[in-house]
């Protein structure tokens, strides 16, 4: 048998972003989202970095071959940064949380996801791997799977940077195959 017969559907992502965290449930001007995410499960609720924080940051929780995205938010322009808050969405119980893939400087400000497509089989993924585009050109990678495609970029952020997320995920589903992280949205703010 080959490895491929026994990959789990499980990429699963938590988008960690690092803030400055603050009550109340801060404004955006955009929402950015890609046409290649997957449709199972649910979404979780926004989730947002603190008023003048955006995400400089992001670590992935994984368990072969997938995993969950947290974006870290932060105030500073540059990295690695020490004061930060970690904002995330829906996420599952499995897998371990990657070490932080930081912007060298400046803030999140466009995302692409790598996804399988159905497989029409119990192997299904979903959501493999995610990557951005800083506001100062560079592009941070997560420590995801090779299964799936890279899909188109999503738009760039109108305003300062990435300041939020909402994730679809789907729950544990026993004895059936478990694709965890499906799709993700991002916020952009001012």
């Amino acid at each position: 048998m080959t490895s491929e017969m026994f990959k789990f559907s499980v990429l699963l992502m938590s988008l960690l972003v690092v803030c400055d965290r603050s009550l109340g449930l801060r404004s955006y001007r955009s929402r950015l989202q890609v046409q290649n995410g997957m449709f199972w499960g649910t979404w979780g609720q926004r989730e947002m970095c603190p008023d003048g924080m955006y995400a400089a940051g992001f670590s992935l929780k994984v368990e072969e071959p997938g995993g969950y995205t947290f974006i870290h938010c932060t105030k500073h322009f540059s990295g690695p940064h020490k004061s930060n808050v970690t904002v995330e969405s829906n996420t599952g119980s499995w897998g371990e949380w990657s070490d932080i893939k930081w912007c060298s400087h400046g803030f999140l400000t466009s995302f692409q996801l790598k996804v399988e497509p159905y497989q029409s089989s119990w192997d299904d993924t979903a959501v493999n791997n995610i990557r951005f585009i800083c506001s100062t050109g560079n592009t941070p990678e997560g420590s995801g799977t090779s299964w799936g495609d890279w899909g188109d970029w999503s738009n760039k952020c109108q305003g300062k940077g990435i300041c939020g997320i909402k994730t679809r995920v789907e729950e544990p589903q026993g004895i059936g195959d478990d694709t965890a992280l499906n799709d993700v949205h991002m916020y952009c703010c001012d």
